[in-house]
């Protein structure tokens, strides 16, 4: 069993699940990613991510949302 780690969501390999700690960022950014269902105590899982800093795909409560590198570098996850 591995060790569950603190990791950035853009960080996070694809087909990876965690769980959201904390979002770095400022109110803007914070009330974006809550009103996606991406905020602490959150299961997402990562579905997808582009080549070179591309948008990634992660699944939140069954829905799938897209977000670009820079969101997903200041989402704070615990992994599995």
């Amino acid at each position: 069993m591995t060790e569950a780690k603190v990791v950035t969501a853009s960080e996070m390999v694809t087909g990876q699940s965690g769980v959201v700690v904390s979002v770095e960022g400022g109110h803007i950014l914070r009330s974006r990613l809550e009103a996606l269902g991406i905020r602490p105590g959150k299961r997402i899982r990562k579905v997808s991510s582009s080549f070179m800093r591309g948008p990634s795909v992660f699944e939140v409560e069954g829905s799938s949302i897209a977000i670009g590198f820079g969101m997903a570098s200041r989402i704070l996850t615990r992994t599995e």
